[in-house]
């Protein structure tokens, strides 16, 4: 049997698309296959500030998101289906035990993450609306 640790996964990246909240712009990869959302940004050691990855949730209630294999502190910002965002979570590199997601019992129709303190380094804060 081979076993295989978070160390050996191989970063993939995925189709570009431009995020904007407020004045500050995210250069943001966007998987669109259940699988490579599924590999997000696992193998990574960094991200550029102003990159992100955007995913489309669907309208789902508490989209969930494990940092199994990735290597940097992220947020996660919550979006809902009028651009609204309606929560940010931060979430621990390497934290496979837990599921991040938000607390809010409301549909979310994308997710960003982003590194950790760019919201506040940003001035991105709830009821901010983003336009793809």
């Amino acid at each position: 049997m081979i076993k295989i640790s978070s160390r050996d996964i191989i970063a993939k990246t995925f189709p570009k698309t431009v995020v904007y909240i407020n004045n500050t712009t995210i250069f943001c990869e966007h998987p669109q296959s259940q699988q490579d959302k599924e590999q997000g940004l696992r193998g990574r050691t960094y991200l550029f500030e102003h990159e992100g990855m955007l995913f489309d949730v669907n309208n789902r209630y508490q989209p969930l998101f494990v940092m199994d294999g990735v290597f940097i502190d992220l947020e996660a910002i919550f979006i809902s289906a009028d651009h609204k965002i309606k929560d940010i979570v931060p979430m621990r590199k390497l934290d496979g035990s837990t599921a991040y997601t938000t607390p809010l019992r409301i549909p979310i129709k994308y997710v960003i993450e982003v590194n950790k303190g760019f919201c506040n380094k940003f001035n991105v804060k709830l009821g901010d609306i983003i336009k793809l």
